[in-house]
């Protein structure tokens, strides 16, 4: 497994090269994702013990913004609030030494586009993917095999580069203007989408695998309609 580490501001950023056991996300290859911590948060998991999920989601205001399925903003909820999720997140961020937390440099970016050649990106496995540089994430995607994206910051002016890359989140059947959506939604609202259903969901009868699809990939991606789910 590889990985690079560096800090910008409040937050903390890895990419990692390496397998993943959810055969929704990959079929076993080797894959790349992104991760942004908050320094709050690298700086509890490697300072303390017993604090428990809650308090460590609490801690998400720089790296997940105003999502509204953060732990900042009260409700939580996000699909990576879950306990498997949050002892891979500490084991993570406790291997995160002081001295790794340097400013990006181009050997870090070397080495992160070079671990991309060939590999699917998942973008945000946790975290708000738009705080990464978008010329970083430009760079990963040209030389990915294929990648994945989603972001709630897309009404945001600076957001707007990533429309490129991302998908909008959505839980609701409007569009999403200048940008493609991924709408997350219940069984009542989804029969009245028009968007493709999601081939990798249950509902879509697990017929693909996010790696293998890549539809949700932004305006120069894979795809040109909006995406569905049942939201989970």
């Amino acid at each position: 497994m590889k990985k690079t580490v560096w800090s910008d501001g409040n937050n903390v950023f890895v990419i990692r090269k390496g397998k993943t056991s959810n055969d929704k996300i990959s079929d076993g290859s080797e894959l790349i994702q992104t991760y942004t911590f908050s320094v709050e948060q690298w700086l509890l998991a490697s300072t303390s013990k017993g604090f428990g999920m809650k308090k460590f989601f609490s801690l998400d205001g720089s790296n997940c913004l105003d999502c509204p399925f953060s732990g900042n903003q009260g409700k939580g909820g996000c699909y990576t609030h879950k306990f498997q999720q949050y002892v891979g997140f500490i084991s993570m961020l406790r291997s995160i030494k002081a001295k790794d937390l340097t400013k990006l440099s181009n050997g870090k970016v070397d080495d992160i586009i070079e671990m991309c050649k060939g590999s699917y990106v998942r973008f945000g496995t946790y975290g708000e993917p738009s705080l990464l540089p978008i010329e970083l994430v430009q760079g990963m995607s040209d030389v990915a095999s294929s990648w994945t994206g989603y972001t709630h910051q897309w009404e945001k002016d600076w957001a707007q580069p990533f429309r490129d890359y991302f998908m909008a989140s959505r839980h609701d059947v409007t569009n999403a203007e200048g940008w493609r959506s991924f709408q997350a939604l219940s069984i009542e609202k989804i029969r009245k989408s028009f968007a493709v259903g999601c081939p990798a969901s249950k509902e879509g009868g697990y017929k693909s695998n996010c790696a293998t699809c890549g539809l949700c990939s932004g305006l120069l991606g894979k795809g040109k309609k909006d995406v569905k789910i049942i939201v989970h």
